[in-house]
């Protein structure tokens, strides 16, 4: 599932764009998960990154959508940024916050939908691969992007999300093979992390963005460093 936030003030503005969100999704057989912040100070508040496409609307009441976009910014350099404005001269300070691009309101489905296709093929491109959770009842399928760590206790795995924890069956060994290609880690031999997710590394401790503290075992800490340290040098936009 593709999460998605509209931040705009106005109503009426923030419900076209979710019909447009969701007509997209109805044609081309995709799901979305929308949130709407009335303000910008909203959505920042306790940020976690845990959305793909933001829409941000420049001129708010309450707060400025490109200064708004700066702070964004420092939290998260990964997330797919769209401007809605009034004003098309903001499109060249939007490339100063990495924007994607900029609609002009009032918006129409045409336009809409060629901007978000573009910004739809930009986040399928990332390093993204399923995984699918064997558990009680049926399979689950969850995106890599979702998992912010998984946790094995006795035969079950624990895959940590934002707003939930999913438990299913499988091998924590299978699973960090399959997610190599997303650079996730192995801290100890309980936890396979997101390293996207990673908010601070103290001692033997790794805190994550939700507030877990994970333990970094003593024979896997000076690897775990060095893949992290590696990591950051790539220029993966990990953050700590």
């Amino acid at each position: 599932m593709i999460r998605i936030a509209i931040v705009e003030d106005e109503e009426k503005e923030a419900s076209l764009l979710k019909d447009y969100i969701n007509k997209y999704g109805e044609t081309s057989n995709i799901t979305f998960h929308i949130d709407w912040f009335k303000d910008a100070l909203n959505l920042l508040d306790n940020y976690t990154p845990r959305y793909d496409i933001i829409f941000m609307d420049i001129e708010m009441s309450h707060s400025n959508g490109m200064e708004a976009a700066i702070k964004l910014r420092q939290l998260d350099d990964v997330v797919t940024l769209i401007f809605v404005t009034n004003m098309a001269k903001y499109a060249v300070k939007g490339y100063e916050v990495d924007a994607l691009d900029f609609i002009v309101k009032p918006v129409r489905y045409p336009t809409f939908s060629m901007k978000f296709k573009k910004a739809l093929s930009k986040i399928t491109s990332n390093e993204d691969i399923s995984i699918m959770v064997s558990r009680k009842g049926g399979i689950l399928r969850l995106t890599s992007r979702q998992i912010i760590y998984i946790e094995v206790t006795g035969h079950k795995l624990k895959y940590h999300l934002h707003e939930e924890t999913i438990e299913g069956y499988g091998s924590l060994s299978d699973l960090e093979k399959q997610l190599q290609a997303c650079n996730y880690l192995r801290c100890n031999s309980c936890y396979l992390i997101n390293p996207q997710y990673i908010s601070q590394v103290q001692s033997h401790t790794v805190t994550m963005t939700n507030g877990d503290e994970l333990q970094i075992s003593r024979p896997r800490k000076k690897e775990f460093m060095l893949q992290l340290a590696d990591l950051l040098g790539e220029g993966k936009n990990i953050k700590l």
